[in-house]
């Protein structure tokens, strides 16, 4: 289409090198892609250059998608992933980023924005790499230090993936551990059974994360209330009186993280 109205966009490839694989939905990581892309050419209706870059460290793979268009004000970026946000009017429903966002955090992953007016935009995708919890690795120094009392923990969260790593890395280590997808089931069963430690991604369905971390801080036995997501900067300061949080991890994070929370929250001697 563009070629037939004249336009030229030039499509820097270069910086696509091969990565370890993730686990996900293929499909929806091509929607975020497409929706990226879409609006990287509507900020350069007159032409441009796009770049795609992928690479990974021992623990995260990286996509990179940047062009040389418009950019976005300050106010625009902090608002691009919100629903309903769209600086097109009326051709515009403002549910794309939003959505993407969803698809992002459901794989356990984060978004990084960068942009300026008149100097183009960057988005940086985050995506964890799956532990292979048969493999020997180095282990450091806070993931010898495991906790001897088995908890009994229940896990919120609605990405099958991230609720199964969870499972195989906390069941390691002697934990009993309970996977829900939604916060209404996850309400439920912390009321008839005594959990040691809740920990719940912020967006699941049927209700965010909130409504069940008020839920915990109402029983009589209040289990200690881990958050657990790819919100980022959008949820610090989380641990405070009101919201009566413990810990929030943001995803991705390693698995001697959560082992050091669960340290400093419980013990190393169970106590």
């Amino acid at each position: 289409m563009a070629h037939a109205m004249g336009i030229n966009y030039h499509m820097d490839m270069d910086g696509i090198q091969e990565i370890l694989p993730i686990l996900c939905n293929p499909t929806e990581i091509r929607e975020i892609c497409i929706n990226i892309i879409n609006n990287a050419l509507d900020a350069m209706p007159d032409g441009g250059c796009m770049s795609f870059k992928t690479w990974n460290n021992k623990d995260t793979v990286f996509i990179s998608i940047s062009d040389n268009g418009n950019g976005m004000s300050e106010e625009v970026k902090n608002n691009v992933l919100e629903p309903f946000f769209t600086t097109k009017g009326t051709e515009g429903t403002g549910l794309g980023m939003n959505i993407s966002y969803g698809i992002i955090c459901r794989h356990g992953g984060r978004i990084e924005i960068k942009s300026e007016v008149n100097n183009g935009s960057t988005f940086t995708l985050h995506f964890p790499i799956p532990i292979n919890t048969d493999s020997v690795e180095e282990t450091s120094e806070v993931e010898k230090e495991v906790i001897s009392k088995k908890l009994r923990i229940l896990v919120v969260d609605d990405n099958v993936e991230i609720g199964n790593i969870l499972d195989k890395f906390l069941s390691r280590e002697g934990h009993l551990v309970r996977i829900v997808n939604n916060g209404e089931e996850a309400k439920v069963l912390a009321k008839i059974d005594n959990y040691d430690l809740v920990l719940c991604d912020f967006v699941i369905p049927e209700g965010y994360g909130i409504n069940v971390i008020k839920s915990l801080n109402e029983l009589e036995k209040r289990p200690k209330i881990g958050i657990v997501t790819g919100w980022g900067e959008k949820l610090k300061g989380l641990e405070d009186n009101a919201l009566k949080v413990d810990f929030v991890l943001i995803k991705p994070f390693k698995h001697s993280e959560l082992t050091k929370q669960i340290n400093d929250l419980f013990g190393a001697d169970g106590r």
